[in-house]
């Protein structure tokens, strides 16, 4: 009996071997190739749009980054508006823009991008995507040769900033009414790559742009590779099967630096990790509830501890990298004692399993998670013992879509977002946090918050917009809505052979002409 098994162990054994030596030749094969040919890169994403066309939902933000597709403006070094498809803009009045789209800058299909080109294009996105009606807020617009007017419903001082939107990359409208649900696997847009191949949820393949305005794309193809799990993403990044990989965990940056094959680039994000509460649910309805929740959470130790020193203890939604965002806000600090005292004083008194009710209904919920990003189930889990310090008792529910699971009923979710994609506070105060907004997921409504949002779309001087963010973030914070976490760095992997790969806070901008490999 013990010889068959020693026979087992030594036939697996070596049946490992021999395939661990297989995978490892065809990786370094793969990369051998690569390098040869040096005009070719894969990049190891963990999150896949829901299909290519920019206008739907926020699949503009993939498509940018595969080169593909490009809006009028862009966001530049230190968060500031640069011209990209349009050469300059106009402010004419407080409700009126002119502008001027660059003469040379053709479709994938050599069709010339003009001002009715342009216009066809943003009046799609309008009717598309939920979010461009309130950002953009166009009444009309007319085209003139390689000119557009912009006549917007109200003064909206962020309307060039929500051209740099992903949302609002430029399409060819026309293509797109041809080619029916056909567009959306291969979109016609205006990027100095174009879709060579797509498999849902698998990968998307790309390649060089011949026809492109501007400098040619020095790689010939790039293939991006949805790997949703980040331990996969660092075992294919250390087998050569890709080069660069996206939100990495911060545990796994030391073992990759050591190598010496890759360097690690971390960048601050405009990106907050945060709670969101359904303060419609019974007890998340409860002010004192939520403003314990927030003290018994420490910042600190989920920055430099969790995180490794990866996240910035956060006080209100905005990153302090931006110019609107503060420090010197009135936050909430970690105060378990207090937070207890405020939960006796609100009549939550601890039961017989030590979970506080009132009224018969136990203070427990239950909170979503999504593992496209590493650290947020650590993160909750680390929440889920402070409180129960405090006598709340929270389950957790992994779902796969995040965005869909927040279409539905919810108690609570731990969430990742962008809160200024375009450089401006409106965007966060106009998406999530104005009542009724397309993503106040949490059900949130504060008349002084509608109000401050109010002030800030007539608003054009800069410094008094800072003046208005801070004062609506301090209103967030008051009413406890959220428990904002940390600001996480973004940190990808790099294989040093690749050059040119771009790492910005706003996280759309990845490949561009200048990306190369070396031989």
């Amino acid at each position: 009996m013990k010889l068959s098994k020693y026979l087992v162990v030594i036939i697996t054994v070596v049946s490992l071997l021999v395939s661990t030596s297989g995978c490892g030749q065809k990786a370094s094969e793969k990369t051998a190739t690569r390098g040869a040919a040096g005009k070719t890169i894969t990049v190891g994403m963990a999150q896949s749009p829901t299909n290519l066309d920019p206008a739907v939902e926020y699949n503009g933000w993939h498509v940018m980054k595969y080169g593909l597709g490009e809006t009028l403006v862009r966001i530049g070094k230190g968060m500031k508006i640069e011209p990209w498809l349009a050469e300059s803009w106009t402010k004419v009045d407080d409700v009126t823009w002119k502008i001027k789209i660059r003469d040379n800058v053709v479709f994938h299909n050599n069709k010339k991008v003009d001002g009715e080109a342009v216009k066809a294009s943003l009046e799609r996105t309008i009717k598309m995507n939920k979010r461009a009606p309130q950002l953009l807020d166009i009444a009309s617009i007319e085209a003139n040769g390689n000119e557009i007017t912009v006549k917007n419903n109200h003064p909206n001082p962020s309307f060039i900033p929500a051209l740099a939107d992903p949302f609002a990359v430029i399409v060819d409208a026309n293509a797109a009414n041809t080619m029916g649900e056909a567009f959306a696997l291969k979109p016609v847009l205006t990027g100095p790559f174009k879709v060579k191949e797509y498999d849902k949820d698998v990968q998307v393949v790309v390649e060089r742009n011949d026809g492109y305005w501007g400098d040619k794309a020095k790689l010939e193809e790039a293939t991006f590779k949805f790997i949703p799990d980040s331990n996969t993403r660092m075992m294919a990044l250390q087998a050569g099967e890709i080069q660069v990989a996206d939100n990495i965990p911060v545990e796994s940056v030391e073992a990759i630096t050591k190598t010496g094959a890759f360097r690690v680039v971390s960048e601050s994000s405009l990106r907050t990790h945060m709670l969101i509460f359904n303060v419609k649910k019974p007890g998340l309805d409860d002010i004192n509830v939520r403003k314990a929740i927030n003290m018994a959470i420490n910042r600190e130790d989920l920055g430099n501890k969790v995180m490794k020193g990866s996240g910035i203890p956060a006080v209100g939604p905005f990153p302090f990298v931006l110019p609107f965002g503060s420090n010197e806000l009135e936050g909430y600090t970690y105060k378990p004692e207090e937070a207890k005292k405020l939960l006796d004083a609100a009549g939550w008194k601890a039961g017989p399993d030590s979970i506080r009710q009132k009224n018969g209904k136990k203070l427990e919920f239950t909170v979503l998670c999504y593992k496209n990003r590493p650290e947020l189930p650590v993160l909750l889990e680390t929440i889920q013992a402070e409180l129960k310090e405090i006598g709340i008792k929270i389950n957790i529910a992994s779902v796969e879509n995040i965005g869909d699971a927040l279409k539905g009923d919810f108690d609570a979710t731990i969430y990742s977002m962008n809160t200024a994609p375009t450089g401006d506070p409106q965007y966060l105060l106009e998406t999530m946090f104005r009542t009724g907004a397309s993503s106040n997921f949490g059900k949130y409504s504060g008349a002084k918050l509608d109000a401050l949002a109010d002030r800030l779309k007539t608003t054009f001087d800069t410094q008094k917009r800072n003046s208005i963010a801070r004062e609506a973030q301090q209103v967030i914070l008051d009413d406890a809505a959220f428990a904002f976490l940390v600001y996480p760095k973004t940190i990808m992997a790099i294989s040093n052979k690749v050059k040119g790969i771009a790492v910005s806070p706003t996280e759309y901008y990845l490949l561009n002409p200048e990306v190369t490999v070396a031989t």
